[in-house]
């Protein structure tokens, strides 16, 4: 397992924070990791400024830095140039796939995407041989464009939260894995759930952990914490705001459990 997407077809799960405080804590821990930001959105690449020294405000006003885009057109157009759309160091040891084209689902219809599954899959694997890790940030939908992102990866990590309606929505996510499993013609699995935004003083946490366990998939918790927030508009990761936070220590446990330990 090296190229990991975090999907989840219901949005404000915590998808973005999660590849965010992951992509930086293995690049903390020596790890070199590639973000890909896979979402039209641009969570991600604002975050980090689309461009090294840029600041969040910066980065958002620009749109015309090469990124996932290009990539797409350079490999539609039989050179792809994987090299031109990195934005090296974002932080030390990881690097991004920015996305800046605000106008993609416009630019890019699903034809030409769905053209695209094997070939943008080829280009990642071959990234593969020069980074520990990639991840990928997917936009909350199941179009053509996240289905294209799941059919590169080698394992799905599904944000979620304890509440009644992640229930369909997993089985729903779990569906859509195992389709793009059977189109790609190789195994993709669920890796693990990862429940963000958790709470143990709440009394149905544990009737939902019951419930959760029923689908057999390792499980993580990350707990609710001021720090997270505080971080994410300071644009800053949880290890250089909150160092010391549970929130920290929990996706530590993440980064060593699900990542480290497996190689």
């Amino acid at each position: 397992m090296k190229i990991v997407t975090v999907a989840n077809q219901k949005g404000g799960v915590g998808k973005t924070s999660s590849i965010i405080q992951l992509a930086s804590g293995l690049a903390k821990r020596g790890e070199r990791v590639l973000a890909v930001d896979g979402d039209p959105q641009g969570n991600l690449s604002l975050f980090f400024g689309a461009a090294e020294g840029q600041t969040f405000g910066q980065a958002a006003g620009q749109t015309k830095i090469p990124g996932f885009h290009d990539l797409l057109a350079s490999i539609e157009n039989g050179k792809p140039s994987l090299k031109n759309s990195i934005r090296k160091s974002v932080r030390r040891r990881l690097d991004l796939i920015p996305f800046t084209d605000r106008d993609f689902r416009i630019n890019f219809a699903d034809d030409r995407i769905r053209n695209l599954k094997d070939p943008f899959a080829k280009v990642l694997s071959k990234a593969a041989n020069f980074y520990d890790w990639i991840l990928i940030d997917s936009s909350p939908s199941n179009s053509c464009l996240e289905r294209l992102l799941v059919e590169a990866s080698d394992a799905v990590i599904i944000p979620l939260e304890f509440q009644l309606f992640s229930v369909s929505g997993l089985e729903a996510s779990i569906q859509e894995v195992d389709a793009c499993s059977q189109e790609c013609g190789r195994g993709i699995e669920v890796h693990s759930l990862l429940f963000t935004k958790a709470e143990n003083r709440l009394n149905r946490v544990q009737d939902y952990r019951r419930v959760f366990s029923t689908f057999r998939i390792p499980i993580f918790e990350v707990c609710k914490s001021e720090y997270m927030s505080r971080s994410l508009e300071k644009s800053r990761t949880i290890w250089e705001c909150g160092p010391s936070s549970n929130a920290a220590k929990d996706y530590a446990r993440i980064i060593e459990k699900s990542f480290l330990e497996i190689v």
